[in-house]
């Protein structure tokens, strides 16, 4: 059995790390809607009945800006778990994306959300390695980008094709030379 398949059943927290910016907004919308009809109730206006029925949303509001708070807190707790994975290997040297996952039970795809997160506020160094794609702890990389670099879509449906370009096709980094991966987001190119 290779170490890939005995952790091919592995539990993975279920919870994903993503932006708590939406939930929050959506909170602040039922909020103006739910006080705007109290407006509407003290002053008896009559537009399309909000003022019988909006001071419910404080209720959806509420609960929802419980859902943007747990949101904060489980990005906190796996910006942490990723920080002490990285810790252990002192922040050096070439390392596979997926092993990471394993070890701290979270899908590779959130890993690399926390990672670029960490990157941008300064907290980590690293880049990608050109040929394997592992990643490389400790060295920087300076994201230049292409001019023309055309952001693609956030739902693909097949990866983006990028032969004869000289830049990757998701992050728009200018990439030298002919590798596999791109150095700073990791894409197969």
């Amino acid at each position: 059995m290779s170490s890939e398949d005995k952790y091919k059943h592995r539990y993975y927290y279920k919870e994903s790390y993503e932006a708590a910016i939406g939930t929050f907004v959506t909170a602040i919308i039922f909020l103006f809607v739910a006080i705007l009809s109290l407006f509407f109730r003290t002053y008896q206006i009559g537009f399309i009945g909000l003022a019988g029925w909006g001071y419910w949303l404080f209720i959806p509001a509420f609960f929802i800006f419980v859902g943007g708070f747990q949101q904060l807190y489980r990005n906190m707790k796996y910006k942490q778990v990723v920080k002490n994975a990285l810790a252990q290997r002192n922040f050096q040297g070439k390392h596979k994306l997926e092993h990471i996952a394993l070890e701290i039970g979270m899908k590779p795809k959130d890993i690399l959300r926390v990672l670029v997160d960490l990157r941008n506020k300064g907290t980590i160094k690293y880049s990608f390695d050109a040929e394997s794609g592992q990643i490389n702890l400790g060295q920087p990389i300076t994201y230049s980008p292409a001019t023309e670099y055309v952001a693609p879509v956030r739902k693909l449906d097949a990866p983006l094709p990028s032969g004869g370009k000289s830049y990757c096709v998701y992050c728009g980094h200018n990439v030298e030379g002919n590798g596999n991966f791109c150095p700073n987001c990791g894409s197969k190119m």
